[in-house]
This record gives C-alpha cells, structure tokens and sequence, in this order.
C-alpha cells in the first residue's frame, strides 16, 4: 500500500471535483462516469502525478467533451455530493492500491458507492475500502498484482 500523501490529495480532491463539476453537463452521471472511464484524461490521471495535469476542473469537463462530444443522454443525475465523494474514493483506492481506476470501479460500482454514501461518506477512507471490500467478499489481496503468479507458484509446491 502507498501512503496516502499530498500528492494523493490533490489528486482525490481533484476526481472528486471533476465528478461533483459532472452534475452540471446535460448528461446523466452514469454517461460521465462511462465517459470518464475512457477518457484520455483518466489515463493521465491513472500515472498518479499531479505534475501532469492542469487540475483545473472545467479543463477537465472540456477534456472529456472534446474528446466524446456534448450528450444529453440519461436523465438520472446523483446527488453532486455523492458524485465527489465517489470520484474522491476512486482515486484513494487508485492511489494507494496503486491499480487503475477501471480496476477499482470493477470492485465497486459506482451504483454501489452512491448508494453506500450516506453512510459511508463521513467515514475514514481505509474504513470505507475495508468495508467495500468486505461488502464484496473480497480482502485486500485483490490489490496484489501478484496474486496470480503466487497461486500459481503455491500451486506448484504442492507436488
């Protein structure tokens, strides 16, 4: 695990305002979260180094306009609230599990997160990921990308 430093705060305080910002497109919030998710800003962001962004939040809208166009698809907006605190948690668990966004949002959908927010929101951060990862069956070792190749070589010890 990496620690969580001021890197890692200017980047979730980052996401999260980029995400609460979202709640003012004309889309729905699961449309920016999709169009987030394969945006070229994320890849940027997934380095985790501030360095290489502006941080500017409505740099980051145009970004992700420019790059799919304006949409006023979906109606569903969340709370603008719960869309920081999730782009917040997404780039916590980026940063100091240091794994892709995708990844994290493959653990734990962003309907998932919207609907533990109220009570998880005023929560320490690694009480929230321990209990995601707890909701989901799951334990830290999912974080491990070398999880696989230990099986593999548990596996093989056994003979």
């Amino acid at each position: 695990m990496i620690k969580f430093d001021h890197n890692g705060l200017l980047l979730a305080e980052y996401q999260g305002r980029l995400f609460e910002k979202s709640t003012e497109l004309n889309c729905s919030s699961a449309i920016f979260i999709r169009r987030f998710l394969h945006s070229d800003l994320l890849k940027k962001m997934d380095a985790n180094d501030p360095s290489l962004l502006t941080l500017d939040v409505n740099d980051g809208i145009a970004s992700i306009q420019d790059q799919f166009g304006d949409s006023d698809y979906g109606e569903k907006k969340f709370a603008s609230s719960a869309m920081f605190w999730m782009g917040y948690v997404y780039r916590y668990i980026s940063y100091t599990r240091d794994v892709r966004t995708k990844f994290a949002m493959d653990l734990f959908p962003y309907k998932q997160l919207n609907d533990v927010y109220y009570t998880f929101h005023t929560q320490d951060m690694e009480w929230c990921v321990r209990s995601l990862l707890e909701m989901n069956n799951l334990n830290e070792e999912i974080f491990d990308k070398n999880l696989r190749l230990k099986k593999i070589i548990a596996e093989s010890q056994k003979y």
